[in-house]
């Protein structure tokens, strides 16, 4: 079955990487060792600095393929976009739920609820389906009227019971609440970090925070100027360059769950997501001025890293580049580079000034781009520092995984707090399973056609039909053309559809129905 393959792919995923560009071996994957309280972190004045284009060598070890692995073994098993969403959003996610809504129920309602798995998977089917099909107010889903009528949600769960499932839906029992800030949704983000590694980590991962979007009121509810989501929950996420998330650690200020190391916040996270996710050594990490610092820079080298990053002017004191206001005077594409033990910098002009550090150049070089000339109308072929060109070739994982979750996210909302992020995450995985299902299974379904196929195999395999739909709306007598009683109506049972008060209604009927 599906839960007993998850559950033999969950304990072999800990252990076992694959990537397509690298070779092969048997030897089991060493986790790198903890973080220790308090790192070393140099100031830039200690450091020598070298105008040369070559760079002390950094022995980074190569990135190696352990095999079998999970995603080796579903693949054998030619699974269906179904088998690998549920593969993906495991049975230990989906059983909690189903315990804490029922006790939560008991605890604060008049009547059990008594959910069951069938109708927690229909009810995620409801909230997916609600991505791409979108009504103004959810009742309309189960209206019989023809503009929104939605035969396979209608004919899949009745809608007391999804009112119902949404009053008494938890993850957790409220009467052992602690001090963590998302201890209402703390397991998710535990089961899907764990799940999630089914697929082996790749050798290009970028670090960024991502914009989970919520606008009511909440102690921990972030705002970022100039992001395209200002408002909501952040969280730290790990990815692969092409959108595959790896590993999520909501903020919550000092009760953020990744150790502290004394070299500031952004590189913290950067090396507290590569030990929590177990990243092994050889992978390459991609990351903004947010948490770039040659000191990070120098610990990712120790632990066999690689490390790409932009460089804020705030970390720039006391290296040797020319002032920002004379390199802006340059010409266009102009560069500038430094080395220092295994570190290249390189800053280049391009419509801004950038500055990039790395440890994984060990020589300067340039390669060949094309850029659109407004003036001549046509491409003009530009030499850029490789080291910039592996940045923006290898960045942007997280925003593209953003990107893919607001797609046709759930528009069924909930006055709980943590109702977005549980929403969030269900579409996460349905991202995640997708590039699965491309990468892995080579399927070919666009997202938008694998959300579909996910949503209605959940509502026909695990819906149970109703033995009769409810009464008709009253939109349906409101633009028909026959004449209405003014007073209440009934409708005749000989299906002439006049709907009149009751007493003109028996004398309609002695008059026009005559036997």
């Amino acid at each position: 079955s599906v839960e007993s393959l998850t559950k033999k792919l969950e304990s072999a995923s800990s252990s076992l990487l694959l990537s397509s560009d690298a070779t092969t071996a048997t030897i089991p994957v060493t986790k790198a060792e903890s973080i220790s309280a308090h790192l070393i972190k140099r100031n830039n004045k200690s450091r020598h600095f070298r105008k040369s284009k070559k760079t002390a060598k950094s022995h980074l070890p190569d990135y190696i393929v352990y095999e079998p692995t999970a995603a080796q073994c579903l693949k054998a098993t030619n699974a269906n976009p179904l088998d690998v969403f549920l593969a993906m959003y495991p049975p230990s996610l989906r059983e909690l739920p189903i315990e804490m809504s029922n006790l939560y129920s008991a605890q604060n309602k008049d009547k059990p609820l008594n959910l069951s798995m069938e109708e927690l998977l229909v009810f995620d089917g409801v909230l997916l389906s609600s991505g791409y099909c979108t009504v103004p107010r959810r009742h309309l889903l189960w209206s019989l009227d023809d503009d929104v009528h939605n035969n396979s949600i209608s004919n899949a769960m009745r809608r007391n019971k999804f009112d119902e499932i949404m009053a008494s839906i938890h993850v957790v029992d409220n009467t052992k609440c602690n001090d963590d800030p998302f201890f209402k949704v703390r397991p998710i983000f535990q089961e899907l970090n764990s799940s999630y590694k089914i697929l082996p980590i790749s050798k290009w991962l970028s670090v960024d925070e991502s914009m989970i979007p919520y606008y009511g009121r909440h102690g921990y509810k972030q705002f970022i100027k100039g992001k395209p989501i200002r408002y909501g929950y952040k969280v730290w996420s790990l990815a692969s360059s092409g959108g595959y998330l790896y590993h999520m650690e909501p903020y919550a200020g000092v009760h953020t769950l990744l150790q502290k190391t004394g070299l500031g916040q952004g590189p913290s996270v950067v090396l507290g997501l590569a030990e929590k996710a177990g990243v092994p050594g050889g992978c390459n990490f991609m990351h903004d001025n947010l948490f770039t610092t040659l000191s990070l820079i120098d610990e990712m080298t120790k632990r066999g890293y690689g490390c790409i990053g932009t460089l804020g002017q705030n970390q720039l004191f006391d290296v040797p580049f020319k002032p920002i206001n004379e390199f802006q005077k340059l010409p266009w594409v102009s560069t500038e580079f430094l080395s220092e033990g295994e570190k290249l910098l390189v800053r280049w002009r391009d419509n801004s000034v950038v500055t990039v550090a790395s440890n994984v150049e060990n020589v300067y070089s340039e390669a060949p781009v094309k850029r659109w000339n407004k003036e001549g109308k046509a491409y003009d072929y530009l030499q850029q520092p490789q080291i910039i060109r592996s940045y923006k070739q290898q960045m942007g994982g997280v925003d593209l995984h953003d990107l893919q979750v607001s797609r046709y996210h759930s528009t069924i909302r909930s006055k709980k707090w943590w109702w977005p992020i549980y929403a969030w995450t269900l579409h996460s995985a349905v991202v995640n399973s997708w590039l699965f299902h491309r990468v892995v299974m080579n399927g070919d379904y666009d997202l938008l056609g694998f959300q579909r196929v996910v949503a209605q195999s959940l509502l026909k395999k695990f819906g149970i039909a109703p033995k009769g739909h409810g009464r008709p709306s009253s939109m349906l007598a409101a633009v028909t053309d026959i004449p209405r009683c003014f007073m209440n109506h009934n409708i005749c049972k000989y299906k002439c559809a006049r709907p009149m008060h009751i007493e003109c209604f028996k004398k309609f009927h002695n008059l026009n129905h005559k036997p």
